[in-house]
């Protein structure tokens, strides 16, 4: 009789038999497969290709595009800064065109002055204005013909002081006349025809005659010829000494002096049917001043 041990130790070892069989059935038929997910495992080989290897197709080398050569910028030609136009005040009327509002005495009376220096001719009073001028000259000069040496000696960029030594010396002279005259050396014009420029002025309201500069801020008059009235001397001698810087030039400094923008107190000599200055030629007679001035 079999014991119930042996029994159970029995169906225990068929069962183990059992899934051996199975296992090793299961084994025969098995096959790998790889997952989608998975890259295919390289085959490895002992002998050498005998294919080229694979070359991407040749390109030329890459280039960048071409470009102009670089330029600086393009610039407007440089222009200098322009200068503001001065403004000029308003022209004054021609003497000849002025109308007559006064009676004109008999008799005028007329102080014409004049610089001289070593640079003068010595023929300056070739002529009869510069004849009849007061010659004012510098204290050392070697010219003769001086009527009045003045204190200093004077150069180009100094007649204004010049011009202001002359005027203290008229001013405190006891001789006052109707008009003055101050002339250059070099003016050429006839002595009728400046009668005829001071009988009209003594008509008329005009207080101050010459070549009239309006680019200051008053009138002046251009140094080769002006004429002024006793009225404008006395006020000049009033402004004497003067409280302001000199000009280099004596007409501006003298139109600084009157220092007026009344366009009515100024008439215009235009030239040349007043005065020529350094050069006058007709069909006999030719006059020309090698000498402009005494740098």
């Amino acid at each position: 009789m079999v014991s119930l041990g042996t029994t159970l130790r029995f169906k225990i070892l068929i069962v183990v038999v059992l899934v051996a069989v199975s296992l090793l059935s299961l084994g025969a038929g098995y096959h790998y497969v790889r997952s989608p997910s998975m890259p295919p495992s390289p085959l490895p080989t002992n002998e050498a290709s005998h294919e080229a290897p694979h070359e991407a197709p040749h390109e030329p080398p890459h280039e960048p595009p071409h470009e102009p050569p670089h330029e600086p910028p393009h610039e407007p030609p440089h222009e200098p800064p322009k200068e503001e136009k001065k403004k000029l005040l308003p022209n004054v009327e021609s003497m000849d065109s002025l109308r007559s509002k006064h009676s004109v005495p008999d008799k005028i009376s007329t102080t014409i002055f004049m610089f001289r220096g070593d640079f003068s001719s010595p023929l300056y009073d070739l002529f009869t204005l510069q004849k009849r001028a007061i010659k004012f000259c510098d204290k050392d000069t070697s010219v003769a013909g001086c009527d009045v040496r003045l204190p200093n000696n004077y150069k180009w960029g100094t007649l204004s002081a010049k011009l202001m030594d002359a005027l203290d010396v008229m001013c405190k002279s006891n001789a006052k006349t109707d008009f003055y005259v101050k002339i250059d050396d070099d003016l050429i014009m006839s002595e009728a025809r400046l009668e005829e420029i001071i009988r009209k002025m003594a008509a008329t309201d005009c207080q101050v005659a010459g070549g009239i500069a309006r680019d200051f801020p008053y009138y002046w008059a251009v140094g080769q010829i002006y004429v002024f009235k006793r009225e404008i001397f006395d006020y000049v001698c009033t402004q004497l000494p003067p409280k302001f810087e000199l000009h280099s030039s004596e007409d501006i400094m003298f139109g600084r002096l009157i220092n007026s923008t009344d366009r009515s107190r100024f008439c215009s000599l235009d030239k040349p049917q007043n005065h020529w200055h350094k050069k006058y030629k007709d069909q006999r007679l030719k006059i020309e001043y090698l000498l402009q001035h005494n740098e």
